[in-house]
């Protein structure tokens, strides 16, 4: 079969015909949508505030409610203008309504949770933004939300997760990190400690709730908890500093422990931390990198002389964060002088380029 060109370019002309009649009905659906929607919204705005008005809505109402929000267009317009009732000071008010008519988000979460991604991660919006999440797997939005964390889109995920920190609840944040662990999901580890930084409820028995369960899951998150701890709790120096001494411990986990033991103090980690200095050319170059940070929280004799040896280092960022150190406690141990007196050319400019560098950040 002979295939003429000048048939080829008509079929080429026929599907850009096409393409554009599409895109021309998709453009006039959507101004079509943005024309009604301001009296859809203006419509939900009265409709909500005589319902709210009202101590208890009727049957009818409900159902009536239910049918709308149960369409992703009707719950965003709800949302809408619910978060205009708030912004209009009617916080306390809107949110105590939308608490009394939790059984409706129940029953449209099941039919949330058969539709697309971008459709269950808006249910899980609204579900955070309305705290509707409560704090046991009794509550059925708990159980929806627990399902949404083992979902493979990030957005799913998230929103889920944001809406279970909300619910204040130690016991179902650790059940949704374990859900994840099984199926075998990372979830950004940024995103993990943020989200356990804003933790609605009492965050050392957050970390004590993971911490409980800490053999169940992988370095990966291992190290997004302990950075949450470094952000929020101060009582875990000398738990951590037990993960840190055993051998089999993750190298990323250990890097998260000694940053830990930098913001946080713990007086056993001091001779640990200048053990790794001192042995900067036998060990991984990294560890006593952040090791000679870590030390500038641990003023001593020993510590110095740690900071000292560090500085005589092959490796640059050992020198600079021994430096950095030696630097901010030298206040109280007269040592600048000593160094600058050996004849070890890379430990004295690597001081005197500090001494610069922090001058310049105190005059400013």
């Amino acid at each position: 079969m002979v295939l003429r060109v000048d048939n080829l370019i008509y079929v080429y002309m026929a599907l850009c015909a096409c393409l554009l009649l599409f895109n021309l009905a998709y453009t006039g659906r959507r101004r079509l949508g943005d024309i009604r929607n301001p009296s859809k919204t203006r419509w939900w705005n009265a409709y909500l505030i005589k319902m709210i008005a009202e101590e208890a809505m009727t049957e009818t109402q409900m159902k009536r409610l239910t049918k709308r929000i149960s369409r992703v267009s009707g719950l965003q317009v709800f949302q809408e203008t619910v978060e205009k009732l708030i912004a209009e000071g009617g916080q306390t008010r809107t949110r105590s309504w939308i608490q009394s008519i939790h059984p409706i988000f129940v029953k449209i979460g099941s039919r949330y949770l058969k539709k697309g991604v971008m459709e269950k991660a808006y249910y899980a919006y609204v579900i955070w933004q309305n705290r509707l999440c409560g704090e046991t797997e009794q509550d059925a939005v708990v159980r929806y939300m627990l399902q949404l964390t083992g979902e493979h889109s990030i957005y799913c995920r998230e929103n889920a997760l944001q809406a279970i920190y909300s619910a204040s609840s130690s016991e179902v944040v650790v059940k949704a990190f374990k859900m994840m662990q099984r199926h075998q999901i990372e979830h950004s580890q940024k995103l993990v400690t943020d989200g356990l930084a804003a933790f609605q409820g009492n965050k050392e028995e957050l970390a004590a709730a993971l911490w409980r369960e800490w053999d169940k899951f992988s370095p990966y998150y291992q190290t997004a908890f302990i950075n949450f701890m470094r952000l929020s709790v101060d009582c875990f120096g000398e738990r951590l500093l037990n993960l840190f001494k055993i051998p089999e411990t993750d190298r990323e986990v250990k890097f998260a422990v000694i940053r830990y033991l930098r913001r946080h103090k713990c007086e056993d980690a001091a001779p640990v931390l200048q053990k790794l200095v001192r042995e900067w050319e036998v060990e991984d170059w990294e560890f006593p990198a952040l090791a000679a940070s870590a030390l500038e929280n641990y003023p001593s004799e020993e510590t110095v002389q740690a900071l000292y040896e560090g500085m005589h280092s092959t490796y640059w960022y050992v020198r600079s964060n021994a430096s950095d150190s030696l630097i901010r406690i030298a206040g109280k141990h007269n040592v600048l002088d000593e160094v600058l007196l050996k004849n070890d050319r890379y430990a004295i400019d690597m001081l005197r380029y500090k001494q610069e560098q922090w001058k310049g950040e105190m005059s400013g």
